[in-house]
């Protein structure tokens, strides 16, 4: 088994990333993150570092406000932003720049990337295990002679208006919004490479702390390094790895074209470490579960859950909000061990109703013991 880690596609991943920090609040970073709950995150070592520059981002990318937001929805969770779309149909591994990776892309014809991008599209909108990659591509080829059947799932897009009008923009004429979103690339590019610089040192670590143990041990290593949190399963003969500063705590496994790519934030570490203090069966971790299910969206989920429904877009639809919403409460429920992964054809998550009444057998044992 081998994990190859790729520095240069990490940085062109963050380049593309970096606009999404005017939409981030900084008293909510635990949002950027796939794996974390609420209050595991306010844990992080390098918590107010990030939120620093989180801040000092904002302010350096504020004049250019406008116009990106033409191209990345006004929401920390959205999967609707342009270049994520792009990532989902053309991967950005192999390119030595952003401009190599855009010059790539637009050497394909527009009705080619037009169908690429309704096929992100619609990947987005119905999760990625709830329909098959030929299901998506053979409804991308009608919808895209189609305009109308293109405009309704465009406005079903759980984004603000503007960004569903520009979305259509993008789609129909794909081209000349590239050629715009390179321009605009350009102008931010000096502020992206001092902040890289300033994290240098902290890839060089993650070199060393992360990638050696993972090519030297493999598995083992990886098993130790996520302190058993994510199965085994989940990996390849060829792994290919990505890290980055911008999102430094999130860890997914991610399909970018034809490749499968992990993201594996820098301070990830970290983070699994406190998710595997999250578990431990003490007084403050029972706060954190009654944390967990106090939010009332949260706690709606969880009730779907229970009853057998389990798709992502289901829930988001009965329930009116976004489907990466629905994905950051899910994701919270099994960080808190109230729900688990299962493998089954009626459904992919059940609550462990074994978990919950150990909590609450030790929560009444709390207020009776004397």
């Amino acid at each position: 088994m081998r994990f190859n880690f790729h520095e240069t596609a990490s940085m062109l991943y963050d380049f593309f990333m970096f606009p999404k920090l005017l939409y981030v609040n900084p008293d909510e970073i635990h949002k950027l993150n796939d794996v974390l709950g609420d209050d595991v995150a306010s844990t992080f070592v390098d918590h107010e570092s990030h939120r620093t520059f989180i801040k000092a981002a904002r302010e350096d990318l504020e004049p250019y406000k406008d116009p990106l937001l033409g191209f990345y929805a006004d929401d920390v969770l959205s999967n609707y932003d342009f270049p994520s779309l792009l990532f989902r149909s053309y991967s950005f591994l192999s390119y030595a720049s952003y401009k190599d990776y855009v010059q790539a892309i637009m050497a394909d014809d527009e009705i080619a990337i037009k169908k690429n991008l309704i096929y992100a599209l619609i990947k987005v909108e119905s999760s990625d295990d709830e329909i098959s990659d030929a299901q998506a591509r053979a409804e991308a080829e009608a919808l895209c002679d189609n305009r109308d059947a293109l405009l309704k799932l465009v406005r079903q897009t759980p984004t603000t208006e503007n960004h569903r009008w520009i979305l259509m923009l993008l789609i129909e004429n794909p081209k000349e919004y590239l050629d715009v979103y390179v321009n605009l690339l350009n102008t931010i590019e000096p502020i992206f490479t001092r902040y890289y610089e300033e994290h240098r040192n902290k890839i060089e670590r993650f070199k060393k702390d992360t990638i050696q143990p993972l090519q030297h041990d493999g598995v083992s290593a990886f098993a130790s390094l996520t302190h058993g949190i994510i199965p085994s399963e989940v990996l390849h003969e060829e792994n290919h790895v990505i890290t980055s500063f911008v999102n430094p705590y999130r860890f997914g496994i991610l399909t970018y074209g034809e490749d499968v790519v992990m993201v594996w934030g820098l301070d990830m570490n970290t983070g699994f470490k406190n998710i595997a203090d999250f578990t431990q069966d003490t007084p403050k971790n029972r706060a954190r579960i009654f944390k967990t299910l106090s939010d009332e969206t949260r706690y709606d989920v969880l009730r779907h859950i229970a009853r057998g429904v389990t798709s992502t877009k289901a829930i988001a639809t009965a329930l009116g909000v976004s489907s990466t919403t629905v994905t950051f409460h899910i994701n919270a429920f099994l960080t808190a061990k109230i729900i688990k992964a299962v493998k089954s054809p009626e459904a992919k998550y059940v609550i462990d109703y074994d978990r919950l009444e150990s909590f609450w057998q030790a929560f009444m044992n709390d207020l009776t013991s004397k």
